[in-house]
């Protein structure tokens, strides 16, 4: 496997228990590699850490449910294609006996309802026919611009009469705004809102929809189109485990689930147990930010695991006042065939923990749970008691000729850097901002901040979210120096009411890497602020986000989550959320996604989006990214 070659010089004692692992790790940060020393921005230490997570996994997949009950009636329905969650769902009133949704459509898919029908008749299409008291039939496709119930009534043969709706029940509304995309940009937008899985095209058609609001209280997060090779996979992610979520949200540990092409469940993936002397451990929690398909049972996965590190270097003081921290490590994974051939732990990297901006009170990092306040009300949280010093957000790679990962793009929003590693010998090869940048030549992009501990820096990005490979080939390869995108959210406090300047303006960039000069050279640099008189709408994001440069007529940028008014805007009376040419920032202020003309100046596409009132829900009405494809 990866990393085989890597030989441990110390391998100290390690402890387990249920929420804690202990990381032993080689001080003299030399690591021998076959006849040659590993190279590395940072040194590196390879460490043994024992965790598995397996009997939990388990216990809490049964809980949480992923395809909703199917309403207890005579009544049933089936996609042609067997899509997950095509099915009849009772009302959220359970007084309700006449009103029935779909859990799921695919666009232009017939539908097969049976169970004794003796007619059928739709609100939109009129009388359907009924063949041996079954209906197979396409419902209208919805349609964004103005979203019209198909309501279809099936009378049964007992006389019951059941009202079958094709727009869901807590379904957000929607604004579609935009000149129109060229013919040569069209294509399929992909995230999730509120629970729904959705895919719109450049028309506002609705080609899927999912709902999976029977997880509950547990995130569903990051709807994501992949392809790989010839075939064509959707993934998703839902947690698990809502202890081990801060208090403010911004990461969880659940699984993720793999659908074909024809949206059918195949597989639900979690850290995989691995062997590996270097870095041996047992089944863990997946995170939401990131999850690649490579190819059939080939992928990259990443975790965000609890650790009980003890390689802080001397200018990182720890627990009373040692090298020792509780923290969250960010465990990137490659997995094929069910095996581990890859694995970096940010642990192994005590660079990591000096270079990093926020969540870096090791000192009083603690299991115990700390309080913290979340709006108005002090709640204790477990997870904020541990250091989340990295947050991992966004992973890309380039590959071998052999198939497997070459070099993998990580970014760390904690860090607020971009970096490049080497799959094969874990080697950090160059940082893209932050406080230990190995590139310099963008000094006009940048402002100086201030770390949690109030030491300033010269910051590129700050807070970003996304990071991508922009002139990567369909095989995987680069020719010459990298070019990155970066969503860089840039942020800030605001928006505040009069306030005399905006401290979050949200921007996206690319930058062309020559690791060898040490220089980066940015372009295409978009400001959100700048939108916002094109669409009357506030481009800006706290966190989340995404972007992606397709060509200088289409930029599609996701907008994430602002966190002051997509978690409480809905609840703040009206003007109490301002911000420069805003003086009223509520749900629905922010689009979820963005289709932008940079050769023409004008937004081709824009979707917004408001919360159902039936919707209760703690989580903020945002979207975590959005992906956009061909058809």
């Amino acid at each position: 496997m990866k990393n085989k070659a890597v030989k441990l010089l110390f391998m100290g004692a390690l402890i387990a228990s249920m929420s804690t692992m202990v990381v032993a790790c080689d001080k003299s940060g030399q690591t021998t590699g076959g006849d040659a020393e590993v190279k590395s921005v940072a040194d590196i230490d390879y460490a043994n850490v024992f965790f598995d997570y397996k009997d939990q996994i388990t216990e809490q997949k049964k809980a949480v449910k992923v395809v909703p009950e199917a309403a207890a009636i005579s009544l049933s329905a089936t996609d042609e294609k067997n899509a997950t969650a095509v099915m009849v769902i009772a009302a959220s009133d359970a007084a309700d006996s006449e009103n029935y949704y779909l859990g799921a459509m695919v666009a232009g898919n017939k539908i097969k309802f049976e169970g004794g029908i003796a007619q059928a008749e739709s609100s939109v299409s009129g009388a359907i026919e009924v063949k041996d008291g079954v209906v197979e039939y396409a419902p209208a496709t919805l349609n964004m611009k103005a979203i019209t119930d198909e309501v279809i009534t099936f009378t049964m043969a007992d006389g019951a009469v059941y009202k079958v709706h094709t727009l869901p029940e807590k379904f957000p509304s929607f604004t579609l705004t935009g000149d129109g995309v060229a013919d040569s940009d069209k294509g399929v937008y992909s995230f999730v809102t509120d629970k729904y899985l959705l895919r719109v095209n450049t028309e506002g058609d609705i080609v899927y929809y999912r709902d999976i609001n029977c997880a509950g209280e547990c995130m569903v997060e990051n709807f994501a189109p992949q392809t790989a090779g010839d075939k064509q996979y959707y993934s998703i992610f839902v947690e698990l485990n809502p202890q081990y979520r801060n208090a403010q949200g911004g990461f969880s540990s659940g699984y993720y689930i793999v659908m074909d092409e024809n949206y059918v469940d195949k597989d639900g993936l979690t850290l995989f147990e691995n062997d590996d002397a270097n870095h041996t451990h047992g089944e863990g929690y997946l995170d939401q930010h990131e999850f690649v398909i490579l190819g059939d049972n080939h992928y990259l996965l990443l975790s965000y695991t609890q650790m009980l590190v003890d390689n802080l270097p001397e200018s990182v003081k720890g627990i009373d006042g040692g090298n020792t921290a509780y923290v969250w490590a960010g465990i990137i994974q490659e997995v094929k065939d069910g095996k581990v051939i890859g694995e970096i732990c940010t642990a192994d990297y005590p660079l990591l923990y000096e270079s990093a901006v926020e969540k870096i009170d090791y000192a009083n990092s603690t299991l115990d749970g700390v309080t913290v306040v979340v709006g108005q009300n002090e709640v204790q949280s477990y997870a904020d008691g541990m250091m989340d010093y990295v947050h991992v957000n966004s992973i890309d790679y380039t590959m071998e000729d052999d198939g497997s990962a070459d070099k993998i793009l990580v970014s760390m929003r904690d860090q607020s850097a971009v970096y490049q590693f080497d799959m094969d010998t874990g080697a950090m090869e160059w940082i893209l901002g932050g406080k230990a940048s190995t590139l310099g030549g963008y000094d006009e992009y940048t402002t100086v901040r201030t770390d949690d501990n109030g030491t300033e820096f010269n910051a590129l990005t700050f807070g970003q979210h996304f990071a991508r490979y922009a002139n990567k080939a369909d095989d995987g390869t680069i020719t010459g120096n990298p070019i990155i995108s970066v969503f860089d959210n840039q942020t800030g406090t605001a928006p505040f009411i009069m306030a005399a300047e905006v401290p979050t303006k949200t921007r996206v960039f690319k930058g062309e890497i020559d690791a060898k000069a040490g220089m980066a050279t940015l372009s295409d640099v978009i400001v959100g602020a700048d939108l916002n008189a094109l669409t009357g709408k506030y481009h800006n994001a706290s966190h989340c986000g995404s972007v992606q440069y397709d060509s200088e007529t289409s930029v599609t940028i996701g907008w994430g989550l602002h966190g002051v008014i997509d978690n409480i805007g809905a609840f703040a009376p009206e003007g109490t959320i301002g911000d420069i040419g805003f003086e009223d920032l509520r749900i629905g202020s922010i689009p979820i996604v963005t289709d932008y003309n940079a050769k023409d100046g004008n937004v081709t596409f824009e979707l917004s989006g408001t919360r159902n009132a039936k919707m209760q829900s703690h989580e903020g009405f945002f979207s975590y990214r959005t992906y956009k494809t061909a058809y």
